[in-house]
């Protein structure tokens, strides 16, 4: 029989079993309250209509507990109800209330009264049925929402399942305190003692059987049948817990020993990865100091690149005097020291030539500087967390519109439309100052616009135009006249000369310790760099490339092993010319080899921070190996481990304040967060930016006017860069610009 022929077979014997009704007596109100109690005594309500059926009844919480009618069974007091009869003929209590129990005639199928309430809604208004004495009444009830409004305060997030937990400010609203606050004077209790009594026992002690008291289902009962006995051996032999300890210690050691040895190969590849890097890094390196060498040598542009052409040129005279004095003799001996010294007069000229271009060049930097100083915002670290604060004042604001109007005035491009605006804007600019230097460049652009309207030639006009951008420079400079945007700047260059100057009896100026060369066997500052530059007979000249890079490779290697000491960082690069050449005479202490590009200053004892009493003078190749060493003892004879002894007590000899020095440095530093490792203003050094600060000075150092270390330092204040002495031998930086 299919679906459609048993639906129908059922609805016949519905229709048939169905009592006539009266409808003179019918009533919309005759509902009935039927609650369902299944086998685990939970309840189930519904209200349903008196004249619904059985069947229309199990049609329903069918749908309410997904459960196919046909394994749904209703009894009435223990006994089975037709599904074709009303629920009227089951006689409900005086208050409309019918039980029923719910049972599931399948173990497939389990009724859980708790799903029809999952999405089920509390209204806030419901109609209550009220008897009164005139009859039934209905009362409208307001359900009032008496939850606490609780603040949201944060919380944390599972980062794994996503679960939020938040703070709770309370679980549940506290309770109305018994007494008003306002009506407790005293202390006498604070808190009331709870006392817990059970009365009833739990399900699984209260009883092991159904009596009249009490019922049980027995439903999930199991019944257990004693199995044969087992003695404690042949449990134990069953279980075999050792075996199975065994099986699992085995297994873990394993598991154990391929980790470790995944980690110690990984471990192995990354230090060789490191070590490749590593070389490969140090022969780049090498090759750039080469090209930057050599860019220096036809491209000169600090100190440093024309002592090394000075230096070349001494060696060079040296060489080829004592050529002519093992060649010659007599008159050609002479005449061929004429010619040497009109060769050397040459070439000493044509670099006089280039050191002329680079001071006019400085001087169109030094222009730039001042304009970068007064424009640049106001900065300062602040105590609190060092933090570094940039100020932005009106005056930095117009110190910017100055240099915009100064680089359209210089511009050679501008076509004369263009540069007879500019000329307007000059004068609208200057048409609130009465001072004498603005009547003068009124004046003057006034004379260039007369004859650029008579078509006088531009060659003619660049002696004005100069006179102009001049005048207007100077008026920006004027501190009357420029609305005081060179105020902080003069203010800053004021206390750097109220403190730390020293005189020079040269030149007798005083000057700011910038302007002496210090090095770590100072102990009075005596004459200025400028006078040191200008007299060279006491000092021959020195090419310092080679001993700065292996300072440098010494810097670097102290920052990267976290050294503590400052030694490194104080000593310069004419300290350790003085190393390598007084003490170590030049040449490797092993093979003797006096290649100064080939030569490295490391740590005698790798344990030790690196300082002149604790270094050695190697090659690459022999310094990479000493590096390694673990005992010195082991390695080198004692006859060398104490001629090693004399050179460090030489080196103690030479720099006696070195150790004042570090210890002043070192307690001045103390404190500082930015230099404290475990800070997070700390910045760790990076071996890969070390080589890429090499890069980028050696290509940008031919390129622009200002040396390698100005290069790298462009966001340092330029402030004290602007006031730069009229001297062209003097340097414009700390370090070795000219």
């Amino acid at each position: 029989m299919d679906k459609a022929t048993e639906l129908n077979v059922r609805m016949e014997e519905v229709l048939a079993s169905i009592e006539p009704v009266d409808f003179d007596n019918f009533k919309l109100q005759d509902q009935v309250t039927v609650k369902f109690y299944t086998i685990n005594s939970k309840v189930y309500t519904r209200s349903f209509s008196l004249y619904n059926t059985v069947l229309e009844v199990k049609d329903m919480l069918s749908e309410t507990f997904a459960i196919p009618a046909e394994e749904l069974e209703l009894q009435y007091r223990d006994v089975a109800v037709k599904n074709t009869w009303n629920l009227s003929r089951l006689k409900p209590d005086q208050y409309g209330n019918l039980e029923l129990k719910l049972l599931s005639l399948s173990d497939k199928y389990t009724i859980n009264v708790e799903t029809p309430y999952k999405d089920m809604t509390v209204p806030d208004i419901i109609t209550v049925a009220v008897e009164t004495e005139d009859g039934t009444k209905e009362v409208v009830v307001e359900v009032l929402n008496l939850a606490i409004n609780k603040p949201n305060l944060g919380g944390y997030k599972h980062i794994k399942t996503g679960v939020k937990y938040l703070h709770g400010y309370s679980q549940t609203g506290p309770p109305p305190p018994k007494v008003p606050p306002e009506m407790k004077n005293h202390r006498d209790t604070q808190t009331y003692l709870m006392k817990n009594r059970k009365l009833d026992m739990e399900y699984s002690r209260a009883t092991q059987m159904a009596n009249k008291d009490i019922y049980i289902p027995s439903v999930n009962d199991r019944i257990l049948t004693a199995g044969p006995y087992e003695t404690a051996d042949e449990r134990e032999a069953r279980l075999d817990v050792e075996g199975k300890v065994r099986t699992i210690q085995r297994y873990f050691r394993a598991w154990k020993m391929r980790k470790a040895l995944h980690e110690l190969s990984e471990e192995y590849r990354k230090r060789v990865r490191l070590e490749q890097e590593r070389l490969e890094r140090e022969r780049l390196e090498d090759e750039a100091r080469k090209r930057r060498d050599l860019v220096s040598k036809v491209f000169p542009m600090t100190l440093t690149d024309f002592a090394m052409l000075y230096s070349m040129v001494e060696k060079w005279k040296k060489a080829e005097m004592a050529r002519i004095s093992s060649m010659y003799c007599g008159p050609s001996k002479i005449a061929e020291f004429y010619l040497l010294l009109e060769k050397e007069i040459e070439i000493l000229r044509s670099l006089e030539r280039l050191k002329l271009q680079v001071i006019e060049d400085l001087g169109h930097k030094k222009v730039i500087n001042f304009f970068k100083a007064i424009g640049k915002p106001i900065e300062w670290y602040s105590n609190y967390k060092s933090l570094h604060i940039y100020m932005d004042t009106l005056e930095t604001q117009r110190g910017r519109e100055y240099f915009a109007l100064y680089k359209s005035l210089v511009n050679k491009d501008l076509t004369r439309e263009q540069r007879l605006q500019v000329y307007c804007e000059i004068k609208t600019y200057l048409a609130d100052h009465d001072c004498g230097e603005s009547l003068q460049i009124i004046h003057l652009i006034d004379r260039v616009c007369q004859l650029m309207a008579r078509g006088t030639s531009h060659r003619h006009l660049d002696a004005l135009e100069k006179r102009i951008e001049a005048t207007v420079l100077h008026h920006f400079k004027l501190p009357e006249c420029n609305e005081g945007v060179t105020k902080h700047m003069h203010n800053v260059q004021m206390r750097k000369m109220e403190k730390g100057l020293a005189y020079c009896p040269r030149c007798q100026r005083f000057k700011t310790f910038d302007g002496f060369k210090l090095n770590g066997r100072t102990d009075k500052v005596k004459i200025c760099s400028s006078c040191k530059w200008l007299d060279k007979a006491e000092e021959p000249w020195i090419d310092l490339m080679p001993y700065r890079f292996m300072l440098k490779q010494i810097r670097n290697y102290e920052r990267l092993h976290h050294a503590a000491s400052s030694v490194a960082f104080i000593l310069q690069d004419k300290d350790i010319h003085h190393i390598v050449t007084t003490i170590w005479h030049s040449h490797s202490a092993l093979s003797e080899c006096n290649d100064v590009y080939q030569l490295r200053l490391v740590r005698w004892d790798v344990t030790k921070e690196w300082s002149p009493w604790n270094c050695i003078l190697l090659t690459v190749e022999e310094a990479s190996a000493h590096l390694r060493v673990g005992n010195l003892e082991d390695v080198y004879e004692e006859e060398f481990i104490n001629h090693i002894f004399n050179k460090h007590a030489l080196a103690r000899k030479h720099f006696p304040l070195l150790t004042a020095y570090d210890r002043h440095f070192t307690e001045m530093a103390r404190g500082d967060m930015r230099l404290d490792e475990e800070s997070e203003y700390y910045n760790r050094p990076d071996p890969d930016c070390l080589f890429d600060l090499v890069l980028s000075s050696t290509e940008s150092s031919k390129n622009s006017s200002k040396c390698s270390q100005c290069s790298s330092d462009s966001n340092k204040p330029q402030s004290n860069q602007s006031d730069v002495s009229d001297n062209p031998s003097e340097k414009q930086c700390e370090h070795d610009c000219l």
